[in-house]
């Protein structure tokens, strides 16, 4: 029983502090679970900055669970330097050359591609008194099951025409992508959302410990 507090506790340590979640997955049933030698992980972001934590996070926690990863952010070409790529990015043929030699080069014989590909934006109104749905039963009234209903009527009264404000809640969705490099196939897909990041950090950990989880529960990879 202490066993098992003690994993809750290590899962809320590891998650309590993001919003990432899962929300889709899949992987190749007819896949064979391999031992890879050298999986890279590269995060497609416009922020390089958020790229290198994104990366190492994963990198970090593939390694916790036995599985030997490198961060490619300081290798694939102008990974780093998206900002600067220009008409680079328009020559898809040097691109995908430039990439398949490094991959050569390091030896990596799984490729982790992590994207954002989506973000939504949802107004939100807040009540300044924090209760929501006016007066309505349960929800709304401190008085619970008591008080008369008068007090009820100036409660509820009051609750309508009480000030507020909005707040914009901001969604990001994030892919991430497992190539097996030597058939060149798809073997793993994971899609999840966070809403309002306050820590770039802490998701990054979050997204980390779900994508390590993953690949080992779903068995698209091996030790």
């Amino acid at each position: 029983m202490k066993q098992l507090i003690y994993l809750v506790l290590a899962v809320s340590m590891l998650t309590g502090c993001a919003s990432t979640k899962l929300i889709n997955s899949w992987s190749d049933k007819e896949n064979t679970p391999q031992a890879y030698q050298n999986i890279g992980v590269t995060a497609l972001f416009p922020n390089s900055s958020n790229r290198y934590v994104t990366e190492h996070a994963i990198v970090d926690e593939l390694k916790t669970k036995g599985l030997n990863s490198m961060s490619t952010v300081d290798v694939f070409p102008l990974a780093a330097r998206l900002n600067e790529a220009g008409d680079v990015l328009k020559n898809s043929e040097a691109i995908r050359d430039g990439v398949v030699a490094k991959v050569k080069e390091n030896k990596i014989d799984a490729l982790l591609i992590i994207t954002l590909f989506d973000m939504t934006k949802e107004e939100r109104w807040v009540n300044d008194r924090n209760f929501t749905m006016g007066g309505t039963g349960y929800y709304g009234s401190p008085f619970g099951m008591h008080g008369s209903y008068y007090d009820y009527y100036a409660y509820s009264l009051g609750t309508v025409y009480n000030s507020g404000y909005y707040v914009d809640d901001i969604s990001y969705f994030i892919e991430c992508n497992l190539y097996d490099v030597k058939t060149e196939q798809l073997i793993y897909r994971a899609q999840t959302k966070s809403t309002n990041i306050k820590s770039v950090e802490e998701e990054a950990k979050a997204l980390a410990y779900i994508v390590a989880k993953q690949l080992i529960n779903k068995k698209v990879v091996s030790k």
